[in-house]
């Protein structure tokens, strides 16, 4: 199994949404896919100002590279879209970061 981490980036939300339930929905949504190891938040300097991102560590099933990463894509792709339909606004979108884990060091790889 390969260990990924992906980086969400959240703007607006929409009234009476919050940010701690957002990690929470974002860990379901990848929860029905693959295994989450480890949910956190942070507040990363991005072009000058604080962004705050929802990072979601997970395992993906063996395969080729390209096939875990395509798998890695495809649940990027579902937190993004379950976390639109929640209330909260991806962005900004140069924040956004999907990452592989190999031997203790995570690289980004293209989304």
């Amino acid at each position: 199994m390969a260990s990924y981490r992906l980086h969400v980036p959240l703007g607006a939300l929409r009234p009476g949404v919050h940010p701690p339930d957002l990690l929470d929905q974002a860990a379901l949504a990848l929860g029905s896919r693959h295994v989450v190891e480890r949910t956190d938040v942070e507040a990363p300097l991005v072009h000058g100002r604080r962004v705050g991102r929802i990072v979601l560590r997970f395992l993906v099933e063996d395969g080729s590279r390209e096939e875990q990463d395509e798998q890695a894509r495809t649940a990027l792709a579902a937190v993004i879209e379950h976390l639109e339909v929640s209330g909260a606004e991806v962005a900004p979108l140069d924040a956004l970061l999907l990452m592989r884990g190999a031997h203790g060091r995570f690289t980004p790889i293209p989304i």
